[in-house]
C-alpha cells in the first residue's frame, strides 16, 4: 500500500508549495537544495549523494521531499545515525572528506551495491570546494553513473 500511494505522490505540486512558503531571501544552502530538488524533479535521476559534516545540507533537501533516496555521507556517527530518520534519507559512514572525487566514486559503488542506483542513470551529488567544511556546500554535480 505504502508502495502505491507513493507512486501517486505529486512531487512537483509538494515541491511547488514548499517553495513557495520557504523565507526571501533564501540563504546558499538553502538554494542549493532547493535547486538540487528540482533538477531531480526534472531528470532520470537515481540518487542524491549529499557530503555533510552536520546533516544540514541532507535534511535541506530532504525537506523538498524528493522521491529520490538521499544518501546523506558523513564522517560522524552521530550524524549518519540522524540521518536516517529523516524523511527520504539514508546515512553512510564515510571514513574521510579528502578527495571529493574518488570519494564520490566509493560511494557511488556502495549505493549500486545497496541497490540504490543503476548503471546508466543519474547522480546528483551535494558537496563543498574545501574538503575540510563539506557543510560550506556550494556545488552540485550531476554525474552519470558508470
Amino acid at each position: 500500500i505504502a508502495c502505491e500511494a507513493e507512486q501517486m505522490f505529486d512531487y512537483e505540486r509538494m515541491y511547488n508549495e514548499i517553495r513557495a512558503y520557504s523565507p526571501v531571501p533564501i540563504l546558499t544552502a538553502e538554494s542549493i537544495a532547493a535547486a538540487c530538488a528540482s533538477a531531480a524533479l526534472s531528470l532520470n535521476i537515481d540518487i542524491i549523494i549529499v557530503l555533510t559534516d552536520t546533516g544540514r545540507i541532507a535534511r535541506l533537501v530532504a525537506k523538498y521531499r524528493p522521491k529520490q533516496v538521499i544518501l546523506a555521507c558523513s564522517v560522524s556517527a552521530h550524524v549518519v545515525r540522524q540521518m536516517n530518520l529523516s524523511r527520504g534519507a539514508k546515512g553512510f559512514k564515510v571514513p574521510s572528506f579528502q578527495g571529493t572525487d574518488s570519494l564520490l566514486q566509493v560511494v557511488i559503488k556502495a549505493a549500486k551495491d545497496m541497490g540504490l542506483c543503476e548503471s546508466g542513470h543519474k547522480a546528483i551529488t551535494i558537496h563543498g570546494t574545501q574538503e575540510e567544511s563539506p557543510d560550506e556546500s556550494n556545488i552540485m554535480e550531476i554525474l552519470d553513473i558508470q
